[in-house]
């Protein structure tokens, strides 16, 4: 029987608390945050526009997501964009989407048994959390950036 030797090629994202996972090819660059446009009555965890390559990039929070206090951006805050398509692949309105990183960003490789689903995980559930699992017995979060289009999209709604 052969066995399944392909690698999955991912990014791991520090963030405050909590080390989120996406795929290496939903990444488009790690920025340090500039020309950030504030908006007024919107949700804690969406920070505003930032300008990134003459486009326009919704800049969101994951610890403001679940309720935690945000930090103020500065020069010094960096962000991963990331490439923000729909479900089923389709284009959103904005292509690109901002995430705000506390640490430095890992690019990793692992293999289908390496990865395990988290059972043990018992906290409330993350809107931007498509799952939780365990690489080689450290606990992870796999970035939903479906759910992450959709609270931008519904937003602007």
């Amino acid at each position: 029987m052969a066995v399944d030797t392909q690698l999955i090629k991912c990014v791991i994202l520090t963030l405050r608390k909590v080390n989120v996972i996406v795929p290496n090819a939903l990444v488009a660059e790690i920025i340090s945050v500039k020309d950030l446009a504030g908006s007024e009555n919107t949700p804690a965890w969406f920070l505003g526009n930032m300008n990134w390559r003459g486009a326009d990039v919704p800049l969101v929070s994951f610890e403001a997501a679940s309720g935690e206090v945000m930090s103020k951006v500065n020069l010094n805050t960096q962000a991963v964009v990331l490439y923000a398509v729909g479900k089923g692949g389709e284009v959103t309105e904005s292509p690109y989407l901002g995430l705000i990183m506390s640490g430095v960003p890992h690019v990793s490789q692992f293999t289908r048994e390496q990865i395990t689903s988290d059972v043990d995980d018992i906290e409330e559930p993350h809107p931007m959390v498509a799952q939780k699992v365990r690489i080689n017995g450290a606990s992870v979060s796999v970035l939903d950036v479906d759910a992450m289009v959709e609270m931008v999209a519904g937003m602007a709604a």
